[in-house]
């Protein structure tokens, strides 16, 4: 690549972004632009939540109870 100024690196910039836009629209999209998801894709499409999980639920099926297994001694 030659030296350039600025001007002319970020018209360089502009025109190289534009020029791989359009090399990717045509071999990834087939030439047209991509589209977001339908309602029913929309729909369709289930992302896990964040919760409490399996560790909460194991300390209360197992360690919350213990003291139960243990014997009680009176003094």
């Amino acid at each position: 690549m030659k030296v350039m100024t600025m001007k002319e690196a970020c018209v360089y910039v502009v025109q190289k972004r534009k020029a791989d836009a359009v090399q990717h629209r045509k071999t990834v999209t087939q030439g047209e632009y991509c589209s977001g998801l339908t309602a029913k894709e929309y729909r369709k499409v289930r992302t896990k939540s964040k919760g409490a999980g399996g560790k909460g639920r194991s300390f209360s099926h197992t360690r919350l109870w213990n003291h139960y297994h243990k014997p009680v001694t009176t003094n």
